[in-house]
């Protein structure tokens, strides 16, 4: 739990009744146990708070991309009325053809 083996458990709990004695010893063992207990709570709920702060800072940050990409669709070319995109040169079509054209032989060339 903390790192502290059995022995070490030995000699503090040896210590502890040698201190507190025998009367006191569980009623000290129970708060040390309560308190424990809140703390582990308090970890686990500032994790918690945590993780979910990062959470909602990255859909905010998801929510803003997906808000720019909207606005690239809306004024994308292909949304406007009348809109024809270009068609396919008879030259990119075979790529065979593109090496016969004007300047093809000094394009390899520095």
């Amino acid at each position: 739990m903390f790192g502290i083996g059995f022995w070490e458990f030995i000699v503090i709990s040896v210590i502890a009744l040698l201190v507190v004695g025998p009367e006191q010893l569980p009623a000290l063992a129970r708060n040390i146990g309560k308190l424990a207990a809140l703390l582990r709570r308090l970890v686990h709920d500032a994790r918690q708070e945590l993780e979910r702060s990062i959470y909602l800072e990255e859909r905010k940050e998801l929510d803003r991309r997906l808000s720019a990409m909207d606005d690239l669709i809306k004024i994308a070319p292909d949304q406007e009325k009348g809109f024809q995109p270009l068609s396919p040169s008879p030259q990119s079509a075979h790529p065979e053809s593109s090496a016969s054209a004007p300047g093809a032989k000094d394009a390899g060339k520095p």
